[in-house]
């Protein structure tokens, strides 16, 4: 495990930096226009939805089948065979969907068609850059393109504010301006790529033909598509819908939120991306036995992490409101903060059970049955949109109901084929320090100084913790640290 953190620190350091200029972003600047923050927000999320279409799981494919590539020095041209597969999909879809609107002319009616000259490019960018972020990651290189792919669309978000709200820029010129920040992200990954490992000129994909492959690529694209799919629906679907069935400005509000939570699980994406080449050995050769010991580290110290970001960012949240502009707006979405806290809690805790379906012969089944769960998170969207009429609240219950459900059956499959799960009694412990954080944080008395309230309680909350795991022994510092800090 400690090789793993330790790879992964910076890595997460510079998601930590893309979640600072976030929530910068978030408290201090679009609250002065909470409809065209919403409007960016929608924009990206959209274009994140579709993002699978446009892609169709070619982009996993090469990490799937590098070491068979690599053994014919064929991994260059599989990447490149990706680019050509992902602009000629691309273009065959932007044709279906002119087709569909003279079918069905209502589409030149919602918010997706109105923004669709911005979707649909900024789509064909993410999957481009996505599929030189898996290819680079094979080599053990996940913090520079982490800063393309993580740290320049939120700088590309907040310029196009900036633009827009305070040196009056038209709308148009400042989501043109969003958009270059995504082609400059993968201009850099490209020669960043390029540096790591010289990319030739020479293009053959007589790979394709050799004993069947381009049917294997396809299949597994396929499925990992259908995967892909449903795990970006119950991911994303909650802000298109809310764009589309309620306004931009609960657009921003809900994201808001979001965006405070979502920062618990910015560990666990370094970990993963290190994690997938490792996992995918050992079920190559079998092993179960370091599979599981390292699915159990990684899942209980992601765990560990996250309940106590989580922890600091509930008990600070309603101060934080109440000195940000249109507090008493934004305050509409602290139930937001509870409800997917929880459930992002609930993901890390699975760990990466997703990379181990995905990478064995069973991948199949990871793949269809996210396509189950997207149903189920548009379906759950509906009926509290439509028939609770909960807005917001209601959507973000439908999100984390899919989730937790998703998640509950990989960790039973994973267990019934291959012996492994990520829970101990170690994490009953976590979550009853969790409990008193949060219950320590309600009973807090406020100062009348509302900044020394929104840093004093966090820090209450963060010395339970310390004293907590000291005497409990939950984790070993030492052992996700760097080793050199002990020395």
């Amino acid at each position: 495990m400690s090789v793993v953190a330790r790879q992964s620190i910076k890595y997460s350091l510079i998601g930590y930096f893309s979640t600072f200029i976030g929530i910068l972003s978030t408290v201090f600047l679009y609250p002065n226009d909470l409809e065209f923050a919403g409007k960016l927000q929608f924009v990206f999320q959209t274009a994140m939805l579709i993002l699978p279409v446009v892609a169709l799981g070619i982009m996993h494919a090469n990490v799937r089948f590098f070491p068979k590539m690599s053994a014919d020095n064929q991994q260059q041209q599989l990447f490149k065979f990706s680019i050509v597969f992902i602009i000629g999909n691309f273009f065959i879809g932007v044709a279906i969907l002119l087709l569909a609107t003279l079918v069905f002319p209502q589409i030149k009616k919602m918010d997706f068609w109105e923004y669709s000259q911005y979707i649909l490019p900024m789509a064909l960018l993410l999957a481009l850059i996505q599929l030189c972020s898996k290819y680079i990651s094979i080599k053990k290189r996940i913090v520079v393109p982490n800063i393309f792919e993580n740290v320049f669309p939120k700088l590309g978000m907040v310029a196009a504010f900036v633009f827009f709200v305070f040196y009056g820029y038209s709308e148009e010129n400042s989501m043109l301006y969003y958009m270059a920040f995504f082609v400059l992200a993968l201009a850099g990954m490209l020669i960043y790529l390029n540096r790591l490992e010289k990319v030739s000129k020479k293009i053959n994909f007589s790979f394709l033909r050799k004993e069947g492959f381009g049917r294997e690529l396809m299949v597994y694209s396929f499925y990992t598509f259908l995967g892909s799919m449903g795990s970006v629906v119950a991911l994303n679907i909650d802000t298109y819908m809310i764009g589309e069935m309620l306004t931009f400005e609960e657009v921003s509000i809900y994201n808001t939120s979001l965006n405070l939570v979502r920062m618990i699980t910015v560990p666990a994406l370094g970990v993963y991306t290190i994690s997938a080449p490792i996992i995918a050995g050992y079920i190559s050769e079998n092993n179960m036995a370091d599979l599981k010991s390292l699915h159990h580290k990684t899942s209980f110290y992601l765990f560990v992490i996250g309940t106590v970001l989580f922890g600091l960012v509930a008990v600070g949240m309603d101060d934080l409101f109440a000195m940000m502009k249109n507090g008493d707006q934004l305050a509409k979405g602290l139930p937001v903060v509870y409800i997917m806290g929880f459930a992002f809690l609930f993901d890390l805790a699975t760990g990466f059970n997703g990379y181990i379906i995905s990478n064995s012969k069973y991948y199949k089944f990871n793949n269809t049955t996210t396509v189950a769960l997207a149903i189920l998170t548009v379906t759950t969207n509906l009926i509290f949109l439509f028939w609770f009429k909960m807005g917001i609240v209601g959507v973000s219950m439908a999100t984390a109901i899919s989730l937790t459900t998703y998640n509950l059956i990989k960790i039973i499959f994973n267990y019934k084929k291959f012996g492994v799960h990520p829970f101990s009694m170690k994490y009953v412990y976590v979550l009853a320090v969790l409990a008193v954080v949060l219950v320590t944080g309600y009973f807090l008395p406020d100062t009348p100084n509302k900044f020394v309230t929104l840093c004093y309680k966090p820090a209450v909350a963060f010395v339970i913790f310390a004293v907590a795991n000291y005497v409990l022994k939950i984790i070993s510092i030492k052992e996700v640290m760097p080793k050199s800090l002990f020395k």
